[in-house]
């Protein structure tokens, strides 16, 4: 027998989860492609599985490109991602319709990162102080391109309050309210953040060419 998670968790990965001695499998169904967003909530709530996949199908992808923007490793992102939907999926009973589903979504992407980001900061601290020595800087050249990367390393200066703020205005496209819904702080800060995070950014790039 699985729960709701292992029958969600499934819908993404493909694996065939057991419930009642019959199978969950992932298989989408391409009847969901043209719905709306509060349709495809609403049979996902009630546990269609379809719709559900449906939803991951459509907002994957932002969520995949918000964690690649907000630091989390390549090799990290499938499994963030998973991970990311899965807490959606717990929460959708909580979704009001008060935002756009996508705003709602980036919300928990948000917090995730921000969680992951310590995680790694802390392992890497155990690390450096077991070992003691500095922590290797790798790019992989086939995965992004010498700008890209730079951006990256830039982008990684910044606190993540900044980082969360200048990647949701300037990459992802969102507007002042909707970027103070996603981190929950007034515009007025957001435009703040903003303006500092993009001072920053200009530092760093002057100190680069230099």
């Amino acid at each position: 027998m699985c729960n709701d998670d292992d029958k969600a968790e499934a819908a993404l990965t493909g694996q065939k989860a057991t419930m009642g001695g019959k199978q969950v499998s992932k298989t989408p169904s391409p009847t969901h492609a043209g719905q709306a967003d509060a349709e495809l909530v609403r049979a996902a709530r009630s546990g269609d599985m379809d719709a559900w996949r449906g939803l991951y199908d459509r907002y994957a992808p932002l969520v995949h490109r918000f964690s690649a923007a907000l630091g989390i490793p390549h090799d990290e992102r499938e499994d963030a991602t998973q991970d990311i939907f899965i807490a959606v999926y717990r929460s959708l009973r909580h979704f009001r319709g008060e935002a756009q589903l996508s705003t709602w979504i980036y919300r928990i992407a948000a917090r995730h990162a921000i969680r992951l980001g310590r995680r790694r900061r802390s392992r890497e601290l155990m690390r450096l102080t077991m070992l003691k020595e500095k922590p290797p800087i790798t790019i992989d050249p086939s995965e992004r391109s010498t700008h890209v990367a730079t951006l990256d390393r830039m982008l990684a200066k910044l606190p993540p309050k900044k980082r969360t703020v200048l990647v949701l205005f300037e990459i992802e496209g969102l507007s002042a309210k909707e970027i103070s819904d996603v981190v929950g702080c007034p515009e007025n800060t957001v435009w703040s953040r903003l303006h500092h995070a993009r001072a920053e950014m200009v530092k760093a790039a002057r100190r680069m060419v230099s």
